[in-house]
């Protein structure tokens, strides 16, 4: 079976297996069983192997291939232009903001896909909302004036259940100290966070977004990671977007 290796980049594919397996070309290429000069052929671009060749290569190496159906890029790119000017994740995010109160004078950042949202990308604003705080006195004093209020109620992370008397700092230190990776959920009118505390510094980088409802601080664009192959690609081509704007 032949392929068009013009849109799938062999070389980086079986360099990359190879490596990962911590294997030589010769222990590969017998593996596989093919000539050395074939895997480096391949592995420097030389050669474009058959679609039952590099499966096989990929194989030797204790790796296999899964191929996924996308949208197009241009489908994603009229997306983006059809969002372009709409700040509803804006506008949503911001009425939230602005019912907990004093959340605004700390150097906090939503992350993640929401960042993404509020920035401009077509995708929803979906929870639980990645939100971090200041690992400062003035941030954990906020969380648990917060919860105090009765308005939230939050949860460690990997757990079922509310944790009661998070009130103050000693009561914000056994949250985090319970929750997977130091994190927790926070609930508050009808939304859900996912929240961690990070140095300030950390926090501070921040793009400010105007909602309708006020100033929103996430997470720069080229900062926002995540494990969704679509909304990978959707990052993605909202950063070339971003670099074409500025020449």
């Amino acid at each position: 079976m032949e392929f068009d290796g013009s849109r799938l980049d062999a070389a980086r594919l079986v360099k990359e297996a190879r490596h990962a397996a911590r294997q030589t070309q010769a222990k590969l290429a017998g593996r596989a069983g093919v000539s050395r000069g074939t895997v480096a052929a391949i592995e420097s671009g030389t050669r474009k192997p058959s679609w039952e060749m590099l499966t096989g290569l990929l194989a030797a190496a204790g790796k296999q291939m899964r191929i996924d159906l996308e949208p197009l890029d241009e489908d994603v790119r009229s997306a983006m232009a059809a969002q372009a000017g709409d700040t509803s994740a804006a506008d949503d995010l911001s009425m939230t903001v602005s019912l907990m109160e004093g959340l605004t004078d700390l150097a906090y950042r939503f992350e993640g896909l929401a960042a993404a949202a509020v920035l401009g990308a077509p995708l929803p604003l979906a929870e639980p909302i990645e939100l971090v705080l200041p690992d400062t006195p003035e941030g954990v004093d906020w969380l648990a004036a917060l919860v105090r209020t009765g308005a939230a109620a939050v949860t460690p992370a990997g757990r079922s259940y509310h944790l009661d008397g998070v009130t103050s700092a000693k009561g914000v230190a056994l949250l985090v100290e319970l929750g997977e990776g130091g994190r927790f959920l926070l609930e508050i009118w009808l939304r859900v966070f996912t929240v961690r505390f990070v140095p300030a510094s950390e926090a501070e980088r921040a793009v400010t977004v105007v909602g309708e409802h006020g100033p929103l601080r996430v997470q720069p664009l080229h900062e926002i990671e995540t494990t969704d192959r679509n909304a990978a690609r959707v990052l993605r081509l909202l950063r070339e977007q971003a670099q074409d704007a500025r020449g």
